[in-house]
């Protein structure tokens, strides 16, 4: 249903429903069509119907008028009362709304200003260079490791060229490891990429943890079976807690960090630039404050 059959089918339905005593009647121009009028604002036929959606049935799209009207009339009437006893508010609301109003209109501003001209593109050398420079923000709160695993029944015996895969842990190796597995029905994690906070990866594998440290640091297939399952264990390198993370885990926060320093630094030179700006224009005008 387009704006103007909508319209259409509004002002004949308000008008035999007649719900609210009110009627749709010319105002100013034959072209704009008033839905209800109340203490000098006026609400329209055409922006009625744009908040109504197009796919709606004619009655579903009444019913939603008489909503959108009665709440209409709330609101403006409420406002009324409010504008009639705005001297009772405190003194400072006035100033209140005006920098509420001012603030919004910068906030949409800005927003748009940033959106227009932000580069979003973070490089790798900048990643790296960040998160050199700032270190002390990316300390662990736990151990992690970069790791590979193979969970399968535990009757599986003819493991060597799985063995030999997992000590390779290379391009070459990882895809026909990734298509042994499928075809034996192992439940698998091969990322080679990927770092796993050590609780999370101990959530996969039950690996009994004894000797943190000398564990995380063994770079052998570590291999053994818990509930009739059997586990292989690949990790290819860990970091401690309490030490800086890898990049790996700490990218995302590092481009959000990059992005918001972009953003303040597009802001503070738009402000500086509209102020030069404004003082070569003859806008602002200051005098010597009273000694």
């Amino acid at each position: 249903m387009d704006t103007s059959s909508k319209a259409l089918v509004f002002t004949l339905a308000i008008v035999c429903l007649n719900m609210m005593s009110c009627e749709v009647f010319e105002r100013k121009t034959s072209h704009e069509r008033i839905v209800i009028s109340a203490f000098g604002e006026t609400l329209s036929i055409d922006r009625l119907s744009t908040r109504i959606p197009d796919a709606m049935s004619i009655e579903d799209s009444t019913l939603m008028a008489e909503r959108i009207i009665e709440g209409w009339i709330r609101e403006h009437v409420l406002l009324a009362e409010v504008e009639k006893n705005i001297s009772e508010f405190n003194h400072d609301f006035e100033a209140d709304v005006t920098a509420y109003r001012n603030a919004l209109l910068v906030s949409h501003f800005e927003s748009r200003y940033v959106a227009s001209r932000l580069d979003g593109k973070v490089e790798e050398n900048e990643i790296e260079t960040f998160h050199n420079d700032h270190a002390e923000l990316f300390l662990l709160q736990e151990h992690v490791v970069r790791a590979l695993y193979i969970q399968l029944p535990g009757e599986e015996t003819q493991l060597d060229s799985v063995r030999t895969w997992l000590e390779a842990s290379d391009s070459l190796s990882i895809p026909k490891l990734e298509q042994w597995c499928i075809e034996h029905g192992a439940h698998f994690a091969l990322d080679f990429d990927y770092w796993w906070f050590l609780s999370d990866l101990l959530d996969q594998i039950p690996m009994q943890i004894y000797r943190v440290e000398d564990q995380l640091r063994q770079r052998k297939v570590i291999e053994f079976t818990d509930d009739n399952k059997r586990y292989l264990l690949r990790i290819l390198e860990h970091q401690f807690k309490d030490l800086p993370s890898p990049i790996g885990i700490a990218r995302e926060r590092i481009v959000d960090l990059i992005l918001q320093e972009r953003r303040r630094t597009l802001l503070e030179d738009l402000r500086d630039d509209l102020v030069k700006e404004a003082w070569a224009q003859g806008e602002i005008i200051r005098d010597s404050i009273p000694t």
